[in-house]
């Protein structure tokens, strides 16, 4: 049987890494399968690839091939994962699949947070909470989330983007304009550190450029989507 929610796995270079995620969503979430997206890892391959990027189209290109591999496999909600993420808590995606299924309001669901998570102190509503329950909020990072594919379609998908910054906030613009809902649950949570832009404020700033362009081109001003 066919199941609603596709998992795919956004691989670049993480080698042993992305394989001992790959085995954990394995183990939790038997009868599903675990798609491997490599975007090109030039180093550090991992073992356990379905699917191959012959060019590096980044983060944004990888999260739009990811949801084209959930739509090619008939998947309503596509359940994404970066590989830099480390899971605190199981992750079962047959919990996703039935809260988007039984609540159609609810677009993105994600897993929370550690503190010590890069977005922390920039998105603190991200950072679990301990009384344990699936928050509302008007934004959420996609790094461990289920994403309604229909809804994203909605809106003409996400526009190509290398790093694929704006796309979070699209997603929390469009909600509001729709008057759907983003939700967060504490009861799953990861951890989350990008080596790659930590600490290299060129990096970053060179992809704040590109979502200024990029929305820009698309809404008129990229400071609508923060309107919220």
């Amino acid at each position: 049987m066919r199941k609603k929610i596709c998992c795919v796995l956004l691989e670049y270079c993480g080698g042993w890494r992305t394989d001992l995620l790959y085995r954990k969503f394995k183990k939790w979430n038997p009868g599903y399968d675990i798609n491997v997206l490599d975007n090109a890892s030039h180093e550090s391959r991992s073992t356990v690839i379905t699917h191959q990027n012959e060019e590096n189209s980044g983060v944004g290109g990888g999260i739009i091939d990811s949801l084209k591999i959930a739509r090619d496999q008939g998947a309503q909600y596509l359940f994404l994962v970066v590989n830099d993420i480390v899971p605190i808590t199981r992750i079962e995606m047959k919990y996703f699949e039935i809260i988007l299924d039984n609540h159609p309001e609810i677009v993105q669901l994600s897993a929370s947070i550690t503190k010590n998570s890069d977005q922390g102190g920039h998105y603190p509503w991200m950072v679990s909470n301990r009384e344990h329950k699936n928050r509302a909020v008007l934004h959420s990072d996609i790094l461990c989330c289920a994403l309604d594919i229909d809804f994203i379609e909605s809106f003409g998908g996400f526009p190509m983007s290398k790093s694929g910054w704006g796309y979070d906030w699209e997603i929390a613009y469009q909600a509001k304009l729709l008057q759907r809902k983003i939700v967060i649950s504490d009861f799953f949570k990861v951890k989350h550190v990008n080596y790659l832009t930590k600490n290299n404020e060129e990096i970053r700033q060179e992809k704040r450029r590109e979502l200024r362009r990029v929305y820009n081109e698309r809404y008129g001003s990229y400071k609508v989507m923060f309107d919220l």
